[in-house]
């Protein structure tokens, strides 16, 4: 018996042993780069904060996370073996911060003195693309395939306004806002724009509309009237595009990777960025007792698990309060990490869930310091779990603030009786019909409603930001109000400290730190990534795959209607709507 458990013993190390050689070789291969080669970057799919690890990373080829893409484009430009960097834009979907931090990575290579040329298939197909060429033309030279288009159409922000939908079927909204831009349940309030509302869209699409014509000025030597000009005048096809100087060459992509491998006369063998820029198995070794905390808070925010969101596919994954609550505790009871990057990409979502995350960064900014990095989305419930931090990076385009609560529920009533069905009810209580689906607020309710569950919500956001950005709290309800801002906009008003992306936040985390800016520091992801078993059995890696599942001018409607409907029917949330169409 005991002969017996030690042969198993000895199989079980040397199976071990064998697939930790087989990774080993694997990482070496992958990792493995001859000089003169070229990084080439592939934009595809949904634009992701962060991408897989381990064998997980490779399941999805259809999305572009930004954690390796930064990784492999920074760490190429330091290194000697790397000549070169080539650009594939095929059909990325991402935000303008997303775009502008892309920018700023592909300046950064080319200040190494290392070229750069970029390939697009088409920039928009029956869709903007002012994004995918804003990419594209950072690099020194850019190719169009011959049938590709640049539709540089400009910027919009379309409303949905349901409320002829929902008196039609019998649904009746009973919504609050606090703050006179909270615009999130004008949808079902309302047939048209309110006045804030259409002043808050207008600025934000001037902003954002600036902001690109201003890179593409920049990017291509160009004028900002001629600029406009071609928006006009845009779709543009390869022909077009290539009078306008707005691309250098018309080719096929063989025929661009094929001038790649041959750059200046050269040969250069190709290196996907997928392998390069993925951390190795000790890579968060290399930093010995200094380690940074990378957390990323991605997605609606929701009460405790979260999960998958139903109704929305992988669009609808979301920030957990559970798994957000567990990471600061990590790292801040870790005594090797020195500094937290706290990476936000939300619009908001559950206030009890934001008030979770955000005394969790409070008592981790206590012990250490904590700096955000916002990407695409950092509003409302965004903005109400980084306001402790000690400093706040944001790009231009960045959308912030929507310092403001909204809330409500909807009366089925009617829509029921339109169908002969009915109901009944036996109750005690003054206010215990308050939470249900079947019928309205009463006066009293919709005041109890309006000025203590919104209002009092309203007074702890304007308490928060306030002590978080060392404001008084008249300050920041002149500037709240529910109101969006781009990053731009926003340094100004001072809900952020600084322009930048993720690489400027950390630089700022180790200054914070007292550590050398070029000093080599661990990096630890956290929260946590499931493993390949977990991930299948939660519906993870299905979901991940039907990203963008629904149209986009869809998605804040089902979200708020799927709040609505949830629990008992009745939600207070932090929650931005508006979706830019760029």
């Amino acid at each position: 018996m005991l002969r017996r458990f030690f042969r198993w013993i000895l199989r079980t190390a040397l199976i071990v042993f064998v697939l930790f050689l087989i990774v080993a070789i694997s990482e070496y291969i992958s990792h493995r780069v001859q000089p003169g080669s070229v990084l080439m970057i592939t934009l595809k799919g949904n634009v992701v904060e962060r991408g897989g690890g381990g064998l997980l990373g490779f399941l999805n080829p259809h999305e572009t996370p930004l954690n390796v893409l930064r990784a492999s484009i920074d760490q190429a430009a330091k290194d000697k073996r790397i000549v070169g960097l080539g650009i594939e834009v095929i059909d990325p979907d991402l935000e303008l911060a997303q775009a502008q931090e892309m920018v700023a990575l592909i300046k950064a290579f080319k200040s190494s003195g290392k070229w750069t040329t970029a390939y697009i298939e088409t920039a928009g197909e029956g869709d903007p693309g002012n994004l995918p060429y804003m990419v594209a033309s950072t690099a020194d030279e850019v190719s169009l395939m011959p049938q590709g288009e640049l539709n540089l159409i400009g910027v919009g922000v379309r409303e949905l306004f349901a409320r002829g939908t929902l008196d039609w079927l019998g649904i009746v909204p009973n919504f609050a806002a606090y703050g006179q831009y909270k615009s999130a349940a004008n949808m079902f309030l309302n047939k048209d724009f309110t006045p804030a509302q259409k002043v808050e869209d207008d600025a934000l699409v001037g902003s954002m509309f600036d902001q690109i014509v201003a890179a593409t000025v920049a990017q291509r030597k160009l004028t900002s009237d001629n600029v406009k000009a071609l928006i006009d005048q845009a779709p543009l096809n390869a022909q077009d595009s290539l009078k306008a100087h707005l691309v250098d060459r018309i080719e096929y992509e063989d025929e661009f990777t094929e001038r790649v491998k041959n750059h200046g006369g050269g040969e250069h063998k190709i290196v996907e960025y997928e392998n390069y820029g993925r951390p190795g198995l000790f890579a968060n070794l290399r930093g010995g007792g200094n380690q940074i905390a990378v957390i990323y808070g991605e997605g609606e925010i929701q009460r405790g698990e979260g999960g998958i969101n139903p109704l929305t596919g992988g669009g609808g994954e979301a920030m957990n309060s559970d798994d957000m609550v567990k990471a600061f505790k990590t790292a801040r009871e870790d005594d090797d990490v020195r500094a937290v990057l706290f990476r936000v990409d939300s619009p908001g979502g559950s206030v009890i869930a934001s008030e979770l995350i955000r005394r969790e960064v409070e008592l981790t900014a206590k012990a250490k310091p904590v700096v955000v990095s916002m990407s695409s989305f950092a509003a409302s419930g965004g903005y109400w779990i980084s306001a402790p931090a000690a400093k706040i990076f944001a790009e231009p385009g960045t959308i912030t603030g929507s310092i403001g609560v909204v809330g409500g529920k909807f009366n089925i009533s009617p829509a029921a009786q339109k169908l002969y069905a009915n109901t009944g009810a036996v109750t005690r209580g003054a206010n215990v019909e308050m939470f249900d689906l079947w019928t309205d607020f009463t006066p009293a309710q919709a005041k109890l409603f309006h000025d203590q569950m919104l209002g009092e919500t309203y007074q702890d956001f304007l308490k928060i930001v306030a002590t978080g950005r060392h404001m008084k709290t008249a300050e920041v309800d002149a500037i709240a109000q529910g109101r969006v801002w781009t990053g731009e906009q926003a340094i100004k008003i001072k809900l952020v400290d600084s322009l930048g992306g993720f690489d400027d936040a950390m630089t700022a985390a180790k200054s914070m730190a007292r550590l050398a800016i070029d000093q080599p520091v661990g990096i630890i992801e956290l929260p946590e990534q499931p493993g390949l078993l977990e991930s299948v059995m939660s519906g993870k890696i299905g979901a991940s795959v039907s990203a963008r599942s629904t149209p986009r001018i869809v998605e804040p409607v089902i979200q708020i209607i799927r709040a609505a409907l949830a629990g008992r029917g009745l939600f207070s949330a932090v929650y931005c709507p508006i979706i830019p169409v760029l």
